[in-house]
């Protein structure tokens, strides 16, 4: 007559014996057991999930036919006109002058819009506290300097020393693309 099989003990180093005998007495218990937690069984599915998920990704990059371009360096033309100019300019305001800047804000943001090779203007205002975001498209880095020689952008500028706290934060980044003009008749 054979006895019941002993239960596996899984090598997994714990701190202390006392874990490795719980370790053990749960590994031992049937599902019918009061003393039965599906909260192993429900871990181990969420492992085997993350497995599964990382072996298909590394199914796919293992795979002959896959073919990567080598690397090539791009040269930004001199007026880098196949370029996207994105700016963000953060703005804190002093809390006595939200209005006169807002209504600055928006008088920028109307001379920017119907400039040439302005894309886009968006405005955020976090709601916790006086800051504004402003994020700005322009056809190319050109459009964007010619943009900050207008006499509206500079008069921008100056109320600006009024109306914030610190001086403000301008993030530019050039992005691969160009923009296309559509004409419809």
């Amino acid at each position: 007559r054979q006895g019941p099989a002993k239960p596996e003990v899984l090598s997994i180093q714990w701190p202390g014996k006392r874990s490795a005998r719980r370790l053990q007495r749960n590994n031992s218990l049937s599902p019918n057991s009061p003393h039965f937690s599906t909260g192993w069984i429900e871990e181990d599915s969420q492992w085997m999930t993350q497995i599964n998920r990382l072996q298909k990704l590394i199914d796919r990059l293992e795979k002959k036919d896959l073919k990567l371009e080598p690397f090539e360096e791009e040269v930004l033309e001199e007026n880098a006109r196949s370029h996207i100019m994105i700016v963000q300019r953060q703005m804190s305001v002093i809390e006595e002058e939200i209005k006169e800047f807002r209504l600055a804000l928006k008088q920028y943001v109307e001379s920017a819009s119907t400039q040439g090779g302005c894309l886009h203007v968006s405005i955020q205002k976090l709601p916790t506290d006086s800051r504004f975001i402003v994020y700005e498209f322009w056809e190319n880095s050109n459009a964007w300097n010619s943009h900050l020689q207008m006499n509206y952008s500079k008069t921008f500028q100056r109320s600006n020393v009024d109306f914030l706290e610190t001086p403000e934060l301008i993030t530019t980044m050039l992005v691969p693309g160009k923009y296309q003009f559509f004409t419809i008749f």
